[in-house]
């Protein structure tokens, strides 16, 4: 299993990644007149970007980038979104760490989810709160039908499961007309 650091990850997103999810970002949010990169203390908090608006109000925005190749692993002919159920896999002698995806904690507002060109030029900018709902509704579905993997990280495992963005959509759909109140 390959062993993976945060500040490698760190790394990845910056430079290119970094101009180009600026560049996204302002293009996709109505009225934004900037979008700063946050330092790496708010970085760990889960908020990549700041976007500020015309009027002043500020959105969190959490990116997540896919590195290339990520389209050899799609099952369902579409982009595959990673969902983590744990950012630090519990083990019999230390307690585990929700992952992002169902952190109650979390003051981000929107997901960028964004890959390669070489994979696909699809962007998916998600309401991070229903995307958090539909999670915590469909999750346990999810992992059943697309599977999970885990990452080491070398001083600990997290766990994600890739699941086809249309159905990821059609969750967050659920959960905004009430339908997952129903199910």
């Amino acid at each position: 299993m390959p062993v993976h650091s945060f500040v490698e990850k760190l790394n990845y997103s910056l430079g290119e990644h970094e101009k180009l999810d600026c560049e996204i970002l302002k293009k996709i949010i109505p009225g934004c007149i900037s979008v700063i990169k946050t330092n790496i203390e708010v970085d760990k908090t889960g908020i990549d970007y700041v976007a500020t608006l015309s009027g002043g109000a500020k959105i969190g925005i959490d990116a997540k980038t896919r590195e290339e190749g990520a389209s050899h692993f799609w099952k369902y002919n579409e982009p595959e979104l990673a969902l983590e159920s744990w950012s630090v896999v519990p083990t019999r002698y230390k307690p585990g760490k929700i992952g992002w995806t169902l952190s109650n904690a979390s003051n981000v507002d929107l997901i960028l989810f964004t890959f390669s060109p070489k994979d696909s030029r699809e962007i998916y900018l998600l309401p991070f709160q229903h995307l958090r709902a539909a999670f915590w509704t469909y999750g346990r579905e999810w992992m059943r039908r697309y599977g999970y993997k885990t990452q080491n990280s070398g001083l600990w495992k997290s766990c994600a499961v890739f699941v086809p963005a249309s159905v990821v959509i059609d969750g967050i759909k659920d959960i905004i007309l009430g339908k997952a109140a129903i199910v």
